[in-house]
């Protein structure tokens, strides 16, 4: 079994060791140390062999002793080396700045993370409650209600018709949870099936940029890191009609990508990006349109799109707390307003019982 063969079969590098190696590799190349001895280095001091990044970097160092280069070494590996950072070493091998480009990559890495860790911190306390919510849901359903309706059948009083409408969902939740389970896991493989299929899932994807709210955080989140992806590119020397292949090849979001696309195809017939971007202001809002502009004007772009990423890796990071500010009222709102309709349904047909006595 040859190495490619065995790694297919292992877990790719997470983001955190993908970071680590980045930087501790930059680290060494700037002491002084060829590639292959860095590499070696850093496979030597992998305490567990046969692990990812142990098979990687022997892998790594044979190529380049065998006389290729490090970033068709690193193409092996495509579940863990995007073609950013294929790309942006390439670059720095041709030109020689294979140091300042690994900083680029750790850098970029290091942003990437921290906006992923704030959109999941962000997620994480609503998610938290609803679940919460969820679980006391259950009990009073499976185990307090059947009592209660018992109760009111004993006692031949007529029930209100929001105590009537809790009993069925008591009633339908418990008998045929299995029919509801099946729905649902139904309904969820269709809705996969659909956002999978290439006619719909254009739909999908612009159907997420209008829902209020998450709509503007989902599109700051594609142009901070198109932005990020493209002016890191394009400051690392790559070619822009090469920068445009590969940040089109990991934007996410099918609009924004149709919108990338049709930036290199004005640029290979000599447009300009921000023309593009005038087209698409739904997409992109009026301050990145004139920055592009003025980067492109003073011969700027790459130093303009990163500071826009910046400057929208800050606008994420507000939305998301005041997002979760947000969400933490209205929910306990609902639940509240949950609460007090259960309470006020049961006790309705107790108070009649009590009034007729």
């Amino acid at each position: 079994m040859n190495l490619k063969t065995l790694f297919k079969n292992q877990p790719r590098l997470k983001h955190v060791e993908l970071l680590l190696f980045t930087k501790y590799l930059a680290v060494l190349l700037r002491s002084g140390l060829p590639l292959d001895e860095s590499l070696e280095i850093l496979n030597k001091q992998t305490k567990k062999k046969k692990t990812p990044l142990c098979l990687i970097l022997t892998s790594l160092v044979d190529h380049i002793r065998t006389g290729k280069t490090f970033a068709d070494g690193l193409s092996e590996f495509p579940k863990t080396f995007s073609p950013v950072y294929v790309n942006l070493i390439r670059a720095g091998e041709g030109s020689g700045t294979l140091q300042d480009n690994l900083d680029q990559l750790v850098k970029q890495l290091e942003r990437e993370h921290a906006l992923t860790e704030k959109i999941r911190g962000a997620m994480m306390y609503p998610s938290v409650i609803m679940l919460a919510g969820l679980a006391i849901a259950s009990v009073i359903v499976v185990f307090i209600l059947p009592q209660i309706t018992g109760l009111f059948s004993s006692l031949r009083v007529e029930i209100p018709l929001s105590t009537r409408l809790i009993f069925w969902l008591s009633d339908t939740i418990r008998f045929k949870w299995p029919w509801l389970l099946g729905g649902g896991l139904i309904l969820g493989v269709v809705i996969n099936i659909f956002y999978r299929f290439k006619k719909t899932k254009p739909f999908f994807h612009a159907f997420f940029l209008v829902i209020p709210i998450l709509g503007n955080l989902i599109k700051k989140i594609n142009l901070a890191r198109s932005f990020r992806l493209l002016g890191t590119l394009l400051r690392s020397g790559v070619p822009i009609s090469e920068a445009f292949d590969v940040t089109i090849s990991v934007v996410r979001n099918l609009r924004y990508r149709d919108m990338f696309e049709e930036m290199r195809t004005g640029i290979s017939h000599g447009g300009t990006v921000a023309a593009v971007l005038e087209k698409h202001t739904s997409l992109v809002p009026p301050i990145a349109l004139r920055l592009v502009n003025v980067g492109e004007e003073t011969g700027t772009l790459s130093d303009m799109l990163l500071y826009l990423a910046v400057f929208y890796e800050d606008e994420i990071e507000s939305q998301t707390k005041n997002l979760t500010s947000l969400i933490e009222p209205v929910m306990i709102i609902f639940i509240g307003l949950a609460v007090g309709w259960l309470a006020i349904s049961i006790l309705m047909p107790i108070y009649k019982v009590v009034g007729s006595v």
